[in-house]
């Protein structure tokens, strides 16, 4: 059996706090058995994308995809329309 996932996000203030919480997250999951592809690695990234947000220095904001999508919505002119959202 194999089980995928994605987007582990370890998130800290200092480099030397993030290289020891890296090394604990990956003993941990090699205890479990659980391994990734060095290929799929990203680190030290200063902006990541997840679930339709982007998280900055701490921030999070709506990808700017999502909300062009929400502002170029036609006005509706039905209710038949209104009621289908």
């Amino acid at each position: 059996m194999a089980n995928y996932t994605d987007d582990f996000v370890i998130s800290t203030k200092t480099k030397k706090r993030l290289k020891e919480r890296t090394i604990q997250f990956v003993k941990i999951a090699e205890k479990h058995n659980l391994y990734f592809k060095q290929s799929k690695y990203d680190f030290d990234i200063k902006e990541i994308s997840t679930l339709g947000v982007v998280v900055e220095r701490g921030e999070v904001e709506m990808e700017n995809d999502k909300i062009k999508v929400v502002k170029e919505w036609k006005t509706p002119t039905k209710i038949k329309l209104i009621l289908g959202l």
